[in-house]
């Protein structure tokens, strides 16, 4: 595939030794599609497709590369690369990716002193090395869960994404003991936040940068976007747009409160 790479070996025993502190930047390649023009913008779950994926390694300096379908990647980060000792290249469609994910190989690659990590969709480079055209070491961990480099390329594999994206916002509020009573009607996005033991009944819609307080319930139908309710509020079957609902306040049936 390139001059730099040696074939890979699988290696099936890797255990972090250490914590380790990176001197790791990324590179997050802006993949076309056939298929959805700009598919990199498009928004899952409020956040666009690309921002996905840099939140995976948002630990780290990252920056946007631009590549065509017959580039070779490894070409095209040549004037990218700089003095970090390791650099990620992702693509931009795998929005399923995850921090902790970035971290594992990162401590694999690492661990086992690589100077070319192969992943699913991706790799990790040993800088100075690449550099130098020196790459004596690859290998690809086997521990990567199939999910984390699911790749978008169509309408299904979109609403893939969007489905793991889903359950995993759903679980982190969950996991914050918000009380959700129907997860399949209800719609969180990624910048919405929920107090615990927020109470969440069926067919609820949370976008934006929606923040609830505590001791708020949500009853059915409800629509709220880019608004803030504080503590103690109710709402039923309401529409609510860039506001704020005061403490205590109770909303709906079927009211419309929207600043535009």
């Amino acid at each position: 595939m390139n001059d730099y790479v040696l074939s890979t070996q699988i290696l099936t025993e890797f255990e972090i030794e250490n914590p380790t502190t990176y001197n790791v930047r990324a590179l997050v390649l802006l993949v076309e599609n056939t298929r959805f023009h700009e598919a990199y913008n498009l928004k899952l779950l409020g956040k666009e497709m690309k921002e996905w994926v840099r939140t995976a390694v948002k630990n780290f300096e990252s920056r946007f590369v631009a590549i065509n379908e017959k580039d070779n990647p490894f070409e095209i980060i040549k004037p990218f690369i700089r003095d970090e000792d390791y650099t990620i290249v992702l693509f931009s469609d795998t929005p399923c990716l995850t921090e902790n994910t970035i971290l594992e190989v990162l401590d694999y690659t690492t661990t086992k002193n690589l100077d070319y990590c192969k992943l699913p969709r991706g790799f990790i480079i040993n800088s100075k090395n690449y550099k130098s055209g020196k790459i004596l070491t690859s290998a690809e961990p086997n521990f990567i869960e199939k999910n984390n480099f699911f790749v978008f390329y169509d309408a299904k594999t979109l609403s893939i994404c969007e489905n793991i994206l889903k359950e995993r916002i759903l679980e982190k509020h969950l996991k914050n003991r918000v009380i959700i009573h129907d997860l399949n009607s209800t719609y969180i996005e990624d910048l919405v936040e929920i107090a615990p033991l927020t109470e969440i009944y069926p067919n609820n819609s949370l976008r934006g940068e929606t923040v609830i307080k505590e001791n708020v319930i949500l009853f059915e139908n409800n629509i709220i976007i880019n608004s803030t309710l504080l503590k103690n509020c109710k709402v039923t079957s309401s529409y609510l747009k860039n506001v704020t609902v005061n403490e205590n306040t109770i909303v709906g049936p079927f009211e419309t409160l929207k600043d535009e």
